[in-house]
C-alpha cells in the first residue's frame, strides 16, 4: 500500500511542468559533462573498426593471392 502511494506521488510529480523542466535541466547538465568521455569512446571505437576493416581486407587479399 505504501509502495502504491509513493508510486502515485512520483507519477503526479512527473506530470508537473516545473518538475519536467528541472529534470530536463539536470539531464542536459549530465549530458554536457559526459560528452567528452562519449566522444573519446566513439573515436576509439572508430579507430578499432577501421583497424579491423583493414585487417580483414588484408587477409582477403592475401588469401586471394595465395591461390
Amino acid at each position: 500500500m505504501i509502495r502504491r502511494i509513493l508510486f502515485n506521488l512520483a507519477l503526479r510529480a512527473a506530470q508537473n511542468p516545473k518538475v519536467q523542466r528541472e529534470a530536463g535541466r539536470i539531464a542536459s547538465k549530465a549530458a554536457d559533462k559526459a560528452k567528452p568521455a562519449l566522444m573519446k569512446g566513439a573515436r576509439r571505437a572508430g579507430e578499432l573498426t577501421k583497424a579491423a576493416s583493414e585487417e580483414i581486407s588484408y587477409q582477403v587479399k592475401k588469401s586471394r593471392s595465395d591461390k
